[in-house]
């Protein structure tokens, strides 16, 4: 007996999901929603170099400024190398900043040989004015009767301590 019951009761409950089924409107019929259109994947990728590429640039801005001369340089190659990903790289404002950079270096570096002649060290203030002969070089802004009148300032540091 109680296996009929449970019987009559599954075969309840089966037609009430058919008819529930049969009675439910139509999936079909409904209005589709409209889709977001989804951006293709070439279409988002470029998105994203071209964002990467604007962030890295001002990164280089900020870091010519604030940073020595190594990182600034890295910086800057970094947004090169994204904006060429991107394809909006710009010769002239790379030229820009690469000046921009190599002149903040000039002026470190004269300003280290005056510390290193007033301190007498000899070694720092020779370095400083390697780096300085390199970078105004790199620029096209050496100017030779400069750069003697440095050397010689600071071959005097030598000559004092013998």
């Amino acid at each position: 007996m109680i296996r009929f019951r449970n019987q009559n009761f599954f075969r309840a409950f089966g037609l009430a999901l058919i008819l529930a089924v049969l009675a439910a409107p139509d999936v079909s019929a409904q209005a589709p929603k409209p889709a977001v259109p989804a951006l293709q994947p070439e279409v988002a990728r470029q998105r994203e170099l071209e964002r990467d590429a604007a962030v890295n640039l001002s990164l280089a801005k900020k870091s010519i400024q604030e940073d020595a001369f190594y990182n600034a340089k890295v910086a800057l190659n970094v947004w090169r190398l994204s904006a060429l990903d991107a394809g909006n790289f710009d010769r002239k404002l790379y030229e820009d900043l690469r000046k921009q950079l190599y002149e903040k270096s000039i002026r470190d570096n004269l300003r280290c040989i005056d510390v290193a002649v007033a301190q007498r060290d000899a070694p720092e203030a020779n370095l400083c004015l390697r780096i300085y002969r390199l970078h105004a070089q790199e620029i096209n802004v050496f100017d030779t009767k400069r750069y003697e009148d440095l050397r010689t300032r600071v071959n005097g540091i030598r000559k004092k301590e013998k």
